[in-house]
């Protein structure tokens, strides 16, 4: 099976038209650097992106629905309008919650695993694993329907997966096999969970609604309420489809013409008869008519015989259960007029048979009372076992009713208990998150305050012994430093930086500026002019030329030459950006002759220093 990349938030082998543009390689969302776009739709976008502290891949989803916002320089959301914003911003603290919710659940069977959640850039991601593999939906589109035991291993994590989701106060609304992805051994992971998707459907009119025919329940057509039922009926058509290898009639068209066959008349070979049935009490249209939980579905899938007929596992209501009592009087269908008729000729032919001739007898003295003791007899029994009836209808619907109010009253429970746990786990993970920025504020700003001493203390020493050195020395130089801005004086230990040229760090060309200005003695005076924001002083030096005449010493200033000119016209150094225009003619002369900087340093590559 070729193995793909899959994650929530995209639907596999389909990447419709958009029109924004997603964050580029390179860029970061927090600790997560992107990589590339694995995937967009219309609520947002997809990306592949490595967590720089964990040195980690993983997949991360941008709520950016394009109905309703745009991105701007490259980086920041922003609602379309400002019409718009309400939605926009509604839809992402629904996204949030579904990236905290799904973040709750990292112990969750066959659930994608969420590992963080943050806003950034005006809008909202959610960081989750990226898994490998294929769809369930690739493999019966390759290979056909599934086994038993391929159909055993995919359903039994999906429902202690979903279990934990409900259990949160959560829907998927999405299943279908195109969203269970399959690894090497057929263990299933539900992804691209749609909560905050359908949400912003039902609230905004800019967006459609979100679901897939086949997969999706009723109600999800229309405002009526969903719950775990809704996942069931998803799960149940996904069930089907890999058991028959062909998608279940949709309910939208059930409810006008229901076509579907259910799974207990089909009769697969080699599956049990609890997940025929359990699929098809799964797919009831009404939604009542489901099992209204995990829990309360899995007794139906585990059976290992298959149900009476007139059992509730049956899609719809099913059909009241036979009477346990024998009766000895006649069916309720033989309570029409040829079944009376056939009664009463009855109770003649006894009452006959019981004078012996005595017809005679009952025309001269009328009724005979034994006849019509009979008769009264028969009419009362025929009420008492209608009456019965009635009243055994009246409890079963009763205790029906009752059952299902408890199991309403247990299922709100479980949700508000749900509900109260995960507001309990936000606001203790608010508090250790708090109190974690507060002690990291407090660190950093004693470490501002530090540096900012040292700092502080260095630029004090620095000025202290620039205002003890000497403004104006003389004297030939003794070397070049690292760099040839740098040069040593005789008599003076530290180092002159010349004011006027950038820095090249090159020592071949060091060797050539070395012997070139050493080829003949020179004398040197440099003058301070300037100090760099760190307090190191700028010196503007003075070289006797190559013909002065001796003593060198008594040259004067008016004779000598600017040493960083004589520097840059050589091709020894480059000027600065901010040099006087003399620099940059004698560097444009240098570069003419080609002298020795000009064989390393390309022209576009030097002009973009200094372009701002």
């Amino acid at each position: 099976m070729t193995e793909q990349t899959h994650i929530a938030g995209q639907t596999p082998g389909v990447v419709p038209e958009v029109d924004y543009v997603a964050l580029q390689p390179g860029q970061t969302i927090g600790r997560y650097e992107i990589v590339s776009v694995l995937g967009q739709g219309g609520f947002g976008i997809t990306y592949r992106a490595r967590d720089v502290q964990l040195g980690r891949e993983v997949a991360i989803k941008e709520y950016l629905p394009s109905a309703l916002a745009i991105r701007q320089d490259g980086v920041t959301v922003l609602p379309r309008t400002t019409k718009m914003a309400d939605d926009f911003g509604w839809g992402r603290d629904r996204f949030v919650t579904e990236g905290r919710t799904l973040a709750s659940l990292h112990r969750a069977t066959a659930i994608v695993h969420v590992f963080d959640y943050l806003e950034a850039n005006g809008t909202a991601y959610i960081v989750m694993e990226l898994l490998s593999g294929a769809t369930l939906e690739d493999r019966i589109n390759k290979n056909g329907k599934l086994t038993s035991e391929e159909v055993e291993r995919i359903l039994w994590p999906l429902l202690d997966g979903l279990e934990q989701v409900h259990s949160a106060g959560f829907l998927h609304r999405d299943i279908k096999p195109a969203n269970i992805l399959l690894d090497a051994t057929g263990n299933p992971t539900l992804i691209d969970f749609g909560a905050s998707r359908a949400a912003m459907a039902g609230r905004s009119t800019a967006l459609t609604a979100i679901f897939t025919p086949g997969y999706a329940a009723a109600e999800q057509m229309t405002s009526a309420k969903q719950g775990p039922w809704t996942d069931i009926y998803g799960l149940s058509a996904t069930l089907y489809h890999a058991i028959v290898g062909r998608t279940p009639p949709s309910a939208f068209d059930r409810m006008l013409s229901d076509t579907y066959e259910p799974l207990s008349q089909v009769k697969p070979a080699g599956f049990s008869p609890g997940v025929l049935a359990g699929v098809d009490a799964g797919l009831a249209v009404v939604a009542s008519d489901r099992p209204q939980s995990i829990a309360g579905w899995r007794p139906i899938l585990g059976m290992t015989e298959a149900p009476a007929a007139d059992a509730t596992v049956a899609i719809g209501k099913a059909p009241p259960p036979a009477s346990r009592h024998v009766s000895t009087l006649p069916s309720p269908a033989a309570t029409g007029p040829s079944s009376r008729t056939a009664l009463w000729l009855a109770l003649v032919a006894l009452v006959l048979v019981l004078l012996g001739g005595g017809g005679y007898y009952y025309a001269v003295r009328g009724p005979d009372p034994e006849t019509v003791k009979a008769q009264r007899a028969a009419e009362e029994a025929e009420a008492g076992r209608l009456k019965a009836e009635e009243v055994a209808a009246k409890l079963r619907i009763e205790n029906e009713q009752r059952l299902k109010a408890e199991e309403v009253a247990a299922a709100r429970q479980r949700q508000e208990a749900a509900e109260a746990a995960a507001k309990k786990q936000f606001e203790e993970e608010t508090r250790r998150k708090v109190e974690t920025e507060m002690a990291a504020q407090k660190k950093a700003e004693e470490e501002a305050k530090r540096k900012a001493d040292e700092e502080a203390e260095a630029r004090r020493k620095a000025v202290e012994d620039a205002r003890k050195a000497v403004e104006f020395v003389a004297g030939p130089f003794d070397h070049f430093g690292k760099t040839l801005m740098m040069i040593g004086l005789k008599g003076r230990a530290d180092e002159v930086r010349l004011q006027g040229v950038d820095i090249v760090n090159d020592p071949d060309l060091n060797k050539v500026a070395v012997e070139a200005l050493a080829a003949q003695p020179r004398d040197l005076r440099c003058r301070q002019t300037d100090r760099l924001t760190d307090g190191t002083p700028l010196y503007r030096c003075l070289i006797t030329p190559l013909n002065a005449k001796q003593p060198l010493a008594d040259v004067p200033d008016s004779d000598r030459v600017d040493f960083a000119w004589a520097l840059v016209r050589n091709g020894l150094v480059l000027a600065s950006c901010d040099a006087p225009r003399s620099y940059a003619d004698a560097e444009d002369d240098a570069r003419g002759r080609k002298q020795a900087l000009w064989g390393r340093v390309t022209v576009p590559e030097y002009k973009r220093r200094c372009t701002k």
